[in-house]
């Protein structure tokens, strides 16, 4: 072949390929958008404890959309945080048929007591949900004050009672569930009564580290060697006082 019959043909392929790599995005295109080659057909849902998977496709608005490619994963998202219980959701598309959504649910980790009318509040301050006040036993009980019920989906407005779900929050889940009640409005800080019979000084949300330290080891020792106390004071964590009963 000549050389100039080489370079022709050089040309017709060098205008020839982006045309097959359109016609070949646009049926591909078509597929995905036209067909049901990317239909969703399955919705996984992981991280759930607290919210039904049901509700969760529920609210997230998934049956609302039948295309993977052009499934809205931000919207999809969103819908779901606008849960109180959803801290938050990742949505990820599984070609060809499968969306894989996980969650991050806010954790309850007191009730507060609001004349009555019980509230599940996170460590952040962050109100989850209502609860009557005989549901959840095992989470400590948190005196809200005077002041209104706060609303769901709020942080608790007032500051005494959120350092009292902070300090809550904070410790181990083991030392959670020997506290029975908490009482933010003590003039030497956070209170806590125990459901060991003895009382908790733990004074303001600093050196909460120390603090936990000290009132981990006391309740083992409590515990293990049956001792009785009336209170132990923690707001020196360095010089813990524990007055016998």
């Amino acid at each position: 072949m000549r050389m100039p019959d080489l370079r022709r043909s050089a040309r017709v392929i060098l205008w020839t390929l982006p045309v097959l790599l359109l016609v070949l995005i646009g049926i591909a295109m078509s597929l995905a958008f036209f067909s049901g080659a990317c239909r969703i057909t399955k919705v996984n849902f992981t991280g759930f404890k607290y919210v039904s998977p049901e509700y969760l496709r529920q609210l997230s608005g998934i049956d609302g959309y039948k295309n993977l490619v052009i499934l809205p994963v931000g919207r999809i998202a969103t819908n779901l945080q606008s849960n109180a219980w959803i801290r938050d959701a990742h949505v990820q598309r599984h070609l060809l048929h499968t969306v894989n959504i996980r969650v991050e649910e806010r954790v309850p980790v007191a009730v507060l007591e609001y004349s009555g009318t019980g509230f599940l509040v996170a460590a952040d301050g962050l109100v989850i949900a209502g609860t009557p006040m005989d549901q959840s036993p095992e989470l400590p009980r948190v005196h809200g004050g005077t002041s209104p019920p706060p609303t769901v989906g709020s942080v608790v407005p007032d500051k005494k009672v959120r350092e009292c779900v902070s300090v809550i929050g904070g410790m181990p889940p083991s030392m959670r569930a020997v506290l029975a009640l908490g009482n933010p409005f003590d003039g030497r800080g956070q209170v806590f009564i125990s459901r060991l019979g003895f009382n908790v000084i733990y004074g303001p949300d600093i050196d909460t580290k120390k603090k936990n330290e000290v009132l981990e080891a006391i309740i083992a020792d409590v515990k293990n060697n049956k001792r009785n106390i009336a209170y132990i004071d923690l707001r020196v964590p360095d010089s813990p006082v524990i007055k016998p009963r």
